[in-house]
């Protein structure tokens, strides 16, 4: 394991630099399984509740205008991983109500009654 007090982890997604103090970087380390696989594999909160959200690696980069010049494509098993893992569950529920809380609907009363249904389920 490392002996420093932070490492720089780069996310894949937007390229941007965490230094994660040594106990995060330990536990990201040992969750990942090699330095190797987390350095190929970490993705920001911020890029992982976008994509939780639907969101493409290249909508996101183009939403948070991220020069592209640097960074590869993000393999297709990496996203796999986020979207399957066991924290999203609840942050998928909420998009609905986020969603809808930000629109304006203006629209016939059955639709209207369908996004209500959604809301309170």
């Amino acid at each position: 394991m490392s002996s420093k007090k932070t490492n720089k982890l780069k996310c894949v997604v937007t390229g941007r630099v965490l230094i994660a103090t040594k106990d995060y970087y330990e536990r990201k380390l040992t969750k990942s399984g090699s330095e190797e696989h987390l350095h190929n594999t970490y993705i920001c909160k911020e890029a992982k509740d976008l994509l939780i959200k639907g969101y493409t690696v290249e909508k996101i980069r183009e939403m948070l205008n991220i020069d592209v010049s640097s960074l590869s494509d993000v393999p297709q098993d990496v996203i796999a991983e986020v979207l399957n893992s066991k924290n999203t569950h609840y942050r998928k529920i909420n998009i609905f109500n986020t969603t809808s809380n930000l629109l304006n609907f203006k629209t016939d009363p059955q639709v209207k009654q369908l996004i209500d249904n959604l809301k309170n389920e």
